[in-house]
């Protein structure tokens, strides 16, 4: 699972690299991002849509700030269980929390690198930070949700919550023996057909994303770091420092 992540770049450098139109919404820099945290996600949205909710029109590729655990509109808030951090791949389509944003409500999540922590045979548990590089960032695949607040009135902002979850799948052979699943990472051939909302996310989507992530998962660095990083107050660079 990603139940810990790190985005060490700016707004302003996010869009760059993800070639977005607009930043709709800036997320400083983080080296320590836990579940229920606002976080930074890439979605192409259309200013106009058809009866059956594909795009009309123009696209525009924005950066938006949501929080880390989806809100299915249904809810009755976000206090309603337990966060919904991930979402597994394999299951994705059947769960009622997730299938209708599977269909055009995709989106990716930039991140510098994540933590898993591995047992060893004491039941000691060390943390490794599974990273893009120092100048790289993977893209996550990701869904997102809009939820409405019934205390609010219909006029006001505030009433609309953004919310996301990370895919995940079983892990890339280069990574299982730090986890049994790892986050399911796109590529430059698959990133712009995820956030495509024209095209309807099926079985075929998700399994050409999954196949592709593996290539992408070859390719990531790990390392141990610091045990401070379980502390869900502890910041800085210092916590993605090789040991």
């Amino acid at each position: 699972m990603c139940g810990r992540y790190v985005v060490a770049k700016t707004s302003g450098q996010i869009a760059t690299i993800f070639e977005a139109d607009e930043i709709i919404d800036e997320v400083l820099p983080s080296y320590n991002i836990a579940p229920t945290n606002r976080v930074t996600i890439v979605v192409d949205r259309a200013f106009e849509k058809d009866q059956d909710g594909s795009p009309l029109g123009d696209i525009s590729r924005e950066l938006h700030s949501a929080r880390w655990g989806l809100v299915p509109r249904w809810s009755k808030g976000p206090a309603d269980g337990a966060p919904l951090i991930n979402a597994r791949i394999e299951t994705v389509l059947e769960k009622p929390s997730f299938k209708d944003s599977v269909i055009r409500r995709r989106c990716l999540v930039p991140a510098s690198g994540y933590y898993e922590w591995v047992v060893d045979a004491d039941g000691n548990k060390q943390p490794f930070y599974i990273n893009a590089g120092s100048d790289g960032i993977f893209g996550f695949a990701g869904l997102f949700e809009w939820w409405a607040d019934p205390s609010k009135p219909a006029t006001d902002p505030q009433r609309w919550l953004l919310s996301t979850t990370i895919l995940t799948k079983p892990s890339a052979p280069e990574l299982a023996h730090l986890h049994e699943r790892n986050p399911v990472f796109l590529s430059g051939d698959t990133l712009d057909v995820w956030l495509d909302s024209s095209i309807e996310g099926d079985q075929d989507l998700l399994r050409a994303i999954s196949q592709d992530s593996d290539v992408v998962a070859g390719d990531a660095l790990f390392y141990k770091v610091s045990s401070e990083v379980g502390k869900v107050s502890s910041s800085g660079a210092d916590l993605i420092r090789a040991l």
